[in-house]
């Protein structure tokens, strides 16, 4: 038990780790946004979902949970997102 214990807490921080490399580029794509709709980018967030949930599916996970999972998670990444945005739109004025 103490093997797998091991695993699934590996699995974990490798998770955190990659998370946290999806922020970086979170950032990153904030500097060739012209606007605050392009930042929300409602269309992209929604088809997202639909894929993340068909991903789910292909693993036998529930579409429902990782829909969950990812709408809290991306909507906060699109709030930090605008939070870096609206600092580089007051840096170019």
């Amino acid at each position: 038990m103490s093997e797998i214990r091991t695993e699934i807490d590996r699995i974990d921080r490798e998770v955190i780790s990659l998370l946290g490399e999806r922020y970086e580029f979170v950032k990153a794509a904030s500097q060739f946004k012209k606007s605050p709709d392009q930042v929300k980018a409602q269309s992209r967030f929604d088809a997202m979902l639909k894929e993340r949930r068909a991903w789910a599916e292909e693993q036998g996970l529930s579409s429902d949970l990782i829909e969950k999972i990812y709408r809290d998670l991306v909507t906060w990444f699109i709030s930090e997102e605008m939070k870096h945005w609206e600092e580089t739109q007051s840096d170019l004025t």
